[in-house]
């Protein structure tokens, strides 16, 4: 199986420590273009965001504890399912404020395919931990998830949330 890459987006703190973030995968690149230009036209419709950060075997640990000092997360252990049923819920009840079926239809399509990519990105991680009350630009009231690769030392950020 192909190992994904993947780069930070969305995030201004990347500098302040020592991991390095990867560049995505042509599907996530798809995805976020995608998701930038249905946002726009559904402007309560939010995509996940996905941030990772490579590090080292050395490091993992350090990186980790300053990313959640950095982002002030408050986390709770959690576990890939949960993860994947909370953010798949958050983004149905964005896709249930629209009236119109045809929009519905076009919402759950790209829901559809943030599912997959999701699915895709889980199955590397482990260690998965939550913090439901997060910040990100331009989102309020979002949840962003936590994990680890191991194998590859990669501290990954899944993030989703109300939009401003």
């Amino acid at each position: 199986m192909k190992k994904l890459i993947f780069v930070l987006f969305f995030f201004n703190v990347g500098n302040s420590f020592a991991s390095v973030p990867l560049e995505l995968p042509l599907s996530l690149q798809n995805l976020k273009m995608e998701c930038t230009r249905t946002e726009e036209d559904f402007p309560d419709f939010a995509c996940l965001k996905f941030e990772f950060f490579q590090s080292s075997p050395e490091r993992l640990q350090l990186d980790l504890q300053e990313l959640i000092e950095t982002n002030e997360y408050n986390l709770q252990r959690t576990s890939s399912s949960e993860m994947l049923a909370t953010l798949m819920s958050s983004m149905d009840a964005q896709i249930y404020r629209y009236q119109r079926i045809e929009h519905r239809e076009t919402l759950r399509r790209l829901k559809t395919k943030n599912h997959w990519e999701l699915l895709k990105v889980k199955k590397d991680l482990e260690s998965f931990m939550w913090d439901p009350h997060t910040y990100w630009y331009p989102s309020v009231n979002a949840m962003s998830f936590i994990a680890v690769d191991l194998r590859r030392h990669v501290i990954a950020v899944i993030s989703h949330g109300e939009r401003n």
